[in-house]
This record gives structure tokens, C-alpha cells and sequence, in this order.
């Protein structure tokens, strides 16, 4: 991975720049439900994380890169902050810094709540989490694939023999001149 949040040459989920991974990780302590900090989830939160900016395109990694560093930065100057950035503040000061960014009104409060949004998702992401609230999308992912194919299946055979046939002409030259 480089500094500025690209991919590295062998695939791997880009990380966050060490500060924007600070903020990251304060974020995550104050919006995730206090079961992460309680059994060390953090590291695995901030993974999470990472492996969904890979998914995002490269403008939309810095920009989330560059909201998180901002956050950071902002902190400073609120009252309670004191001159310290977001990572440096205390629980309290903390969680009344991001509760203020959320109950503005705007596009200070809109983005806010999406990032805690994309925070939460990645900790409800984690399996360990999902097996302590019960969800097991399995059972139901089967059942609903099963009820596709018997609905859809006639069609769905009929397209790969279409597909199929279109390919094997293709193959052996028939129809061309």
C-alpha cells in the first residue's frame, strides 16, 4: 500500500494512512456499541474498513480519507477538545465532539452519520459478531435459491443453451460465409 491510500502490487485492501487510521480508530470507539472496545474488535473494525475502500473507487478513498484526518484536526477547536485532536480526547470529550458533529444540521451532520453508519456496518461485518446476535443468512439464502430455480429454472437453461450453442457455432465456423 502507498502513503496516499492506493492498492500495493500484490491486491492487498488498502490501508488508511497512519493518521487517518488514528482518527479511524477513535471514530470506531465512540459509534461501534461498547462490545468492540470490551473484547479488542477494534483492529478487526478498522480491517473491515479497509477491505471495503477497496471496493471504492480511488477519489472516493481520499476523500474518506480526508474526512477522517479533518475530523481529527477539527477537534482542536472545540471548547472541551482544548487544543487536543479527536485521537487525543477522553471518552467523554470525545463522544460529546462527534454528538455535537451529529445533531447539526446540514451537510456537517449528513456526512457524520454516514460515516457512523459505515463504522457500525463494519462491526456488524465481523463474524463473531453476527454469531453473538443470531444472524445466519445461510437458511435463507438456500431457501430463497431454491425457490428462484424452481421458478426460473426452465428459462434460466433455456439462456445457457442458447448461450451455449451461439458459442459452439462460433467455435466450428458455422453460419459465416
Amino acid at each position: 500500500m502507498t502513503d496516499n491510500g492506493q492498492m500495493t502490487a500484490g491486491g492487498s485492501a488498502p490501508r488508511l494512512p497512519a493518521r487517518a487510521r488514528r482518527s479511524a480508530r477513535r471514530f470506531a470507539e465512540i459509534v461501534c456499541p461498547p462490545e468492540m472496545a470490551a473484547h479488542h474488535r477494534t483492529d478487526r473494525v478498522l480491517g473491515e474498513l479497509e477491505l471495503m475502500l477497496a471496493a471504492l473507487a480511488p477519489e472516493a478513498r481520499k476523500a474518506l480519507t480526508i474526512t477522517m484526518v479533518v475530523l481529527d484536526q477539527a477537534a482542536r477547536w472545540s471548547l472541551r477538545s482544548r487544543g487536543r485532536r479527536f485521537s487525543q480526547l477522553d471518552d467523554q470529550a470525545a463522544e460529546a465532539y462527534i454528538r455535537s458533529l451529529l445533531a447539526r444540521r446540514g451537510a456537517v451532520a449528513d456526512l457524520m452519520q454516514r460515516l457512523k453508519s459505515l463504522f457500525v456496518m463494519c462491526y456488524y461485518e465481523l463474524p463473531v459478531v453476527q454469531r453473538e446476535i443470531g444472524y445466519d443468512p445461510a437458511p435463507y439464502i438456500t431457501a430463497v435459491s431454491r425457490r428462484r430455480l424452481e421458478s426460473y429454472g426452465p428459462a434460466i437453461r433455456a439462456g445457457e443453451a442458447a448461450v451455449t450453442n451461439s458459442t459452439d457455432q462460433l467455435d466450428t465456423g458455422a453460419g459465416q460465409p
